[in-house]
């Protein structure tokens, strides 16, 4: 009661000046307190929106190119991989290298568990760590799918080359 009896015995002069320092108290707070964080939670809102879109879109690429590979296993193999073979690869590749000479045997490994795959083991002595990197490489890179499942290396101390034993997988 007190204080609504000093502010009507206030000047006139005095209630503008008091109720603009109160007007603008309650503007700065309003501002200050409500307005800003609403606009920056806003903005990281717009943020966060556009870095999940750009994400999604990732997403239904990346899936366009499952479903392609997809249908491209359902379909089969394409034209040129109907006439490959695992044994024929491994052998032109070998030839190429200038190894044939130091294959011990080539062995196919069959899994009842997995019918569609072809396997191979391969035993090569005395090759150079070089001829071994570049037969290694050719596998990796070649168009079909292969892929090395198990690969053992012995050095063998007096000529200073490799015993390289390996399994190669063809998922076709």
């Amino acid at each position: 009661m007190q204080k609504i009896e000093r502010y009507l015995n206030l000047s006139k002069r005095e209630k503008v000046i008091f109720s603009g320092g109160v007007l603008f108290v309650g503007l700065f707070i309003l501002i200050v307190g409500v307005i800003l964080p609403l606009t920056a939670y806003r903005s990281d809102l717009g943020k966060s929106i556009a870095s999940k879109d750009a994400q999604l879109h990732k997403i239904y690429e990346l899936s366009a190119g499952i479903k392609t590979f997809e249908e491209a296993a359902k379909a089969g193999q394409s034209a040129d991989d109907r006439g490959f073979t695992l044994f024929g690869f491994l052998e032109e590749l070998a030839s190429g290298l200038g190894i044939n000479e130091r294959i011990e045997y080539m062995k196919p490994i069959s899994d009842a568990a997995e019918l569609s795959r072809e396997s191979v083991e391969v035993k090569i002595r005395g090759i150079f760590q070089e001829d071994l990197i570049g037969l290694l490489y050719g596998i990796e890179n070649c168009k079909a799918p292969l892929r090395i499942k198990r690969l053992n290396i012995r050095r063998v101390e007096r000529e200073k080359n490799l015993d390289v034993t390996f399994q190669v997988v063809h998922y076709g």
